[in-house]
């Protein structure tokens, strides 16, 4: 099973104040509601103790989450945390779980800067999703991880307030992301490979006299796109078909199998065909043929669908948007925690025996 670690920590940021989905567009009490005691504590920060209730239920969200997204086998996983480097998902979420605490503890503790507080409709939902969950938990869980109905509520609130505080603040931000960004172009690539790939997995190129034949036949590919009806070859399809049906039309009756179309970034497209293809293709308009493109692969003949394809661009604008609001996130974070306790870290500031109390596997 392969997981991808840039996927999952995406998802945690998209939902990084949103522990309950019952809290979305509430908010909550200040930080000068008293304090819910516990007799194990996880974590100090900011001069309080976060026990391991409440750790318990940020983390019994985010397992029941993953494992309906990923499966129960999720825990033994290992997954991508950069390029060259992985790590075991149970540590990983760990980590994500603290994270997660400490920054809802630091936007709840700003509430009062961005006079951020409860309506009483806000009150009497949250108390309605309160009893929500609360009922749900088992007492064996009541029991085992120290939880309490005030405990429940005091997580609710918080996560609520943290998410407004939050709000406010990426709209203040102003963070905007242009379509030249966020360009997703959709292309059809006729492909005429000019190399071999043996069962071994060896790789031989064409000889020049292969290859020319490679390009004869691009080239009557293409002739046979601009002028369908003198070309003298049949590809299946009529002259009132699509351009994109008859390239595809092409691509079966070569025996093509590695033709396809493909939306890609500008960066992408120059990481694979090379910057002199990518400049050519964005010379072409919507609709057009390239001529006949020789790479290092072999002869091209590229059908342009749409320069910049709306549904894909506006899906990797919104993913643009989310990673720059984590990063303008992530500094404040850090300047925060260094103004409220310099001495926190993750490694520090965890009691990981208390921890391992809570079971992912």
């Amino acid at each position: 099973m392969k997981v991808d670690g840039a996927r999952i920590h995406l998802k945690k940021y998209i939902c990084v104040l949103m522990i309950f989905a019952m809290c979305l567009g509430l908010s909550a009490c200040s930080e000068s509601e008293d304090e819910i005691s516990g007799t194990d504590v996880v974590l100090k920060f900011a001069g309080k103790e976060i026990t391991i209730g409440e750790v318990y239920l940020y983390a019994y969200t985010v397992k029941d989450d993953y494992e309906y997204m990923y499966g129960s086998d999720i825990w033994g996983e290992d997954i991508s945390v950069t390029r060259d480097n992985s790590a075991n998902m149970e540590d990983v979420t760990r980590k994500d779980i603290i994270e997660d605490i400490v920054h809802v503890k630091l936007l709840v503790m700003k509430a009062p800067e961005y006079k951020i507080a409860l309506t009483e409709e806000e009150e009497a939902a949250a108390n309605a999703q309160t009893d929500d969950f609360f009922e749900k938990l088992t007492d064996e869980q009541i029991e085992q991880m120290q939880l309490s109905y005030d405990l429940v509520k005091k997580v609710v609130n918080e996560n609520a307030l943290a998410k407004k505080v939050y709000d406010q603040i990426i709209e203040e931000a102003g963070i905007e992301v242009s379509d030249e960004e966020a360009r997703e172009t959709t292309f059809y690539d006729l492909y005429f490979e000019c190399y071999a790939v043996a069962s071994s997995g060896d790789v031989t190129k064409f000889s020049e006299d292969e290859m020319q034949a490679q390009y004869d036949r691009a080239l009557q590919a293409y002739n046979t796109l601009i002028n369908p009806i003198d070309s003298g070859i049949n590809d299946g399809t009529s002259s009132t078909n699509s351009n994109s049906t008859n390239i595809e039309g092409l691509a079966e009756y070569y025996g093509l199998v590695n033709s396809s179309y493909y939306t890609l970034t500008p960066e992408e497209i120059s990481d694979i065909y090379g910057e002199s293809i990518k400049d050519s293709l964005y010379n072409l308009e919507d609709g057009s043929y390239s001529l006949v493109t020789e790479s290092e692969y072999g002869y091209h003949i590229f059908y342009m669908k749409a320069l910049t394809d709306r549904n894909a661009t506006d899906e990797h604008k919104q993913d643009i948007i989310r990673f720059k609001r984590n990063d303008y996130m992530d500094e404040l974070y850090k300047k925060w925690i260094d103004e409220v306790d310099s001495s926190y870290s993750y490694e520090n500031s965890v009691d990981f025996a208390m921890y391992k109390k809570i079971e992912f596997k």
